[in-house]
Order: C-alpha cells, then structure tokens, then sequence
C-alpha cells in the first residue's frame, strides 16, 4: 500500500537530500572525496534520495518550476542506481561544488512557497 504524502514533502526529501551532500563535502577537496568512501556511499545514498523524490513530484508543479533540472535529478538517479559503474567521480564533485547550492536555495525557496500557499497538497 502506498503512502500518500504531501508533495511539499517530497522537496523537503529533497532539500534535506542536497544540504546533507554540501555538509558532507564543504571540508573536503576533490581528491579527499575520492580517497573517502564513506562519504562517496552517502553521497551516492543522498543522491538517489534526491531523484526519488523528485520523480514522486507532479507533473504539473515540475511544468510550472523549469528552474530545477528535474529530469536530469531523475536521471542522475537513475544512473547511480542502475549504472553505478559509469559514474564519474570528478563529475560528480563538480556537480556537487557548482550545481548543488543553487539547487538548494531553489528547493528550500519552493519548500517555503509551498507551504506558505498551503499548496503542498497529498499526491
């Protein structure tokens, strides 16, 4: 049986997810990431967490926020998940240094608007 949940707490999964991936690499070079693979695991964990959460979105929220990447959230996720061996550490961290915290303050920027219009309805 599936839960149903409001979907301002879908981008509060995934607010969290984003925040939890920047506090786990903001002391962290590119080549301290990759010796880590602790944090490596927790990334990859955060990330699939931000891209399920994403997919469970509505359609017509997603249409009317093309300020996400929402598609290329799913799909990130979707390779870690089924592709693990094709990801690209260095990509990854410049994705996580470049694309990340914008991405944050538009998540928590939705996540407030959302709730504030109490438009954060269940789906």
């Amino acid at each position: 049986m599936s839960e149903k949940r409001a979907y301002a707490l879908f981008l509060y999964d995934m607010a969290c997810a984003v925040d939890k991936i920047l506090e786990y690499t903001k002391s962290l070079s590119r080549q301290n990431l990759l010796e880590n693979e602790l944090v490596k695991d927790a990334i990859l964990r955060n990330i699939q967490v931000l891209g399920d959460a994403a997919k469970k979105v509505p359609p017509e929220f997603i249409a009317s926020h093309q300020e996400i990447d929402w598609k290329g959230i799913a799909g990130l996720r979707d390779i870690i998940t089924h592709q693990y061996f094709r990801v690209d550490w260095n990509i990854l961290w410049t994705t996580i240094q470049e694309d990340l915290p914008p991405l944050s303050s538009s998540l928590h920027s939705l996540l407030e608007r959302s709730l504030a219009d109490d438009n954060g309805r269940s789906v």
